[in-house]
């Protein structure tokens, strides 16, 4: 019997899964939760066919997410947040 790191109704991964998976997303800070939310899903909401692939595309939403997340996380060698054109994002004080 395989032992699973993440063990959800129908996202199963084992533990060498689960750390590649850390190091490729590196940019989701929670990733077990969007696992659970995305596990969720597929239990409630998706169709037979989005299930039986779950695989692949937990795959492209991951890589979505991580995409999204290293967008709106950018920053520059002094760990300033900068926005797409590498200007510096600053908060206006009320």
């Amino acid at each position: 019997m395989k032992k699973y790191k993440f063990n959800g109704k129908v996202i199963k991964l084992t533990e060498d899964d689960y750390n590649r998976w850390e190091k490729a997303y590196k940019n989701i800070p929670n990733l077990q939760a969007h696992l659970f939310s995305r596990d969720a899903w597929f239990d409630k909401e998706a169709e037979y066919a989005h299930k039986k692939r779950w695989y692949l595309s937990t795959v492209s939403f991951l890589a979505k997410l991580d995409a999204q997340f290293a967008k709106d996380n950018k920053r520059d060698e002094m760990g300033r947040k900068i926005d797409d054109t590498g200007k510096k994002v600053f908060r206006t004080l009320p």
